[in-house]
């Protein structure tokens, strides 16, 4: 006897359990672009083809350049390239990119910067499925944005409220909310009821669901500010010197059990994802600036975008461990570290 065939409607609806008490509806902005491109690519084509209730809704990160951070070494440079190759595979994917240019501390020479911009340029110029946006950490990079492309989306970045100088309320998020498309909450604010009960317009805010700082660090912005001036001196040991002691002082990078059952860092509860979506708030990111590789991100993503309760904490590991799987399927081509390279006949 055959099994009756149904549809992809059918499908989708048998499969409403999964995330029924789960942020079912949410938007999904997933950091590591431009760093771990095959990997985002591999999992939103599985996510989309085969978990249908879950997928990509945009992308995010930046290929190293002035109005940027690295939180580890400083990357070098992708070639152009290569990068409106992964603007495009993106778009074929219909996941939209956002450029993220986290670096708070930028000088008005630096605003000016003519392989930022065309990072820009292209981005916009290649926006196919019409998702793409930026997201900047300065106030002042936004204009110079909305002065060069005045219908390019832009989001304001957590890094911006990390370098505000006066205290962070309610009231200077609905007001950051009128001058930007999206605002990213800092994440030490997501779980104070005192301003996410007070944010006028839900839809206009953004979650990072898995910040691992501490929820009370007290050189965040002090560490930022380092980090600027890394990306200006890559090659100051002093200035890695200073960033190794601030991390081995504050202990922010050796969480432990005990501190994790205390919610020391800054990563969300599923109760406290949860309470946020039955507020309101739709967008979740998923970040990737402050991992060094591609391997935790994976696991994050899992972790985050799956039920893990009890009674379906074995499909989601089903789930996670056939997207795994995607990365060992036979391919037609061999791998060969040649393949950037082009040859011909002439001399």
């Amino acid at each position: 006897m055959s099994t009756p065939s149904i549809t992809p409607e059918q499908a989708i609806q048998n499969l409403r359990f999964l995330t029924r008490d789960y942020l079912p509806e949410a938007n999904w902005t997933i950091g590591g672009a431009f760093r771990f491109d095959k990997s985002l690519l591999t999992i939103n084509k599985y996510l989309t083809e085969m978990i249908a209730l879950r997928r990509f809704n945009m992308v995010a990160g930046n290929p190293p350049c002035a109005w940027t951070l690295d939180w580890f070494v400083q990357r070098r440079p992708i070639p152009y390239t290569e990068y409106t190759k992964l603007l495009e595979s993106y778009a074929q994917q219909e996941t939209g990119v956002v450029l993220v240019f986290d670096n708070p501390n930028l000088s008005a020479a630096e605003l000016e910067d003519s392989y930022c911009l065309s990072l820009v340029q292209e981005l916009y110029n290649r926006d196919r499925c019409r998702k793409n946006a930026v997201c900047v950490a300065s106030d002042a990079l936004a204009a110079r944005l909305r002065e060069a492309l005045p219908k390019l989306p832009i989001y304001c970045h957590v890094n911006r409220l990390v370098m505000e100088k006066g205290r962070r309320s309610a009231a200077l998020y609905n007001n950051l909310a009128t001058q930007y498309d999206r605002v990213c909450l800092h994440p030490a604010d997501a779980v104070k009821p005192t301003i996410t009960q007070a944010l006028e317009q839900k839809e206009k805010f953004d979650i990072v669901i898995n910040d691992p700082c501490l929820r009370t660090c007290p050189v965040r912005k002090e560490h930022l500010t380092l980090l600027a001036d890394m990306r200006r001196a890559p090659y100051d040991t002093e200035l890695m010197r200073r960033r190794s002691d601030l991390i081995s002082r504050v202990g922010c990078q050796k969480s432990s059990p005990a501190e994790l059952l205390q919610k020391a860092s800054c990563n969300l509860t599923r109760n406290e994802a949860c309470a946020l979506y039955e507020a309101g708030f739709r967008n979740f990111i998923i970040q990737a600036q402050q991992f060094r590789n591609e391997m935790t991100l994976i696991w994050d993503i899992f972790q985050c975008m799956l039920d893990h309760s009890p009674a379906l904490s074995n499909k989601a590991a089903l789930i996670a461990s056939s997207g795994m799987a995607e990365f060992g399927k036979p391919r037609e081509e061999l791998s060969s570290g040649l393949r950037l390279f082009s040859f011909t006949n002439y001399e």
